[in-house]
């Protein structure tokens, strides 16, 4: 039950390119990652350059885009290999959708304890527990 959040600045994507780069990064974490399609959410979130700033200066409509993104997913579910992959991925599918980003463009993944997050009602490891 992965939940996916790019913040994305400079560059307005266009429609067909917002879901190319929804459905890409879906497929990403379910291949690279072994997530559910039907429970996986991506968010794409675009942010003013002018509010964004690397080495202490704020970029421009001029500039690379720049973009951080966030992976959430259960704690113990992956093993560094894959979440090293997924990273790599991530980064081949922002240069493709955008063209050159900044270098400072990171991807975080979070390991959430199965206890502290779910979804539709039940947390995790109550998931767990269910079909153990």
């Amino acid at each position: 039950m992965p939940y996916i959040n790019i913040k994305l600045t400079g560059t307005a994507l266009l429609p067909r390119q917002r879901e190319a780069s929804l459905a890409r990064i879906t497929d990403l974490i379910g291949t690279m990652m072994k997530k559910r399609r039907e429970v996986t959410v991506v968010s794409i979130e675009p942010a003013d350059p002018s509010h964004w700033a690397i080495a202490g200066r704020a970029l421009n409509a001029a500039d690379h885009p720049a973009a951080y993104v966030e992976i959430k997913v259960t704690a113990g579910a992956n093993t560094p290999e894959e979440k090293a992959a997924m990273i790599a991925e991530t980064m081949a599918a922002l240069k493709s959708s955008v063209g050159e980003v900044q270098t400072a463009t990171y991807v975080v993944i979070h390991d959430i304890a199965a206890d502290s997050w779910g979804y539709d009602g039940m947390t995790q490891a109550a998931r767990r527990r269910d079909t153990s």
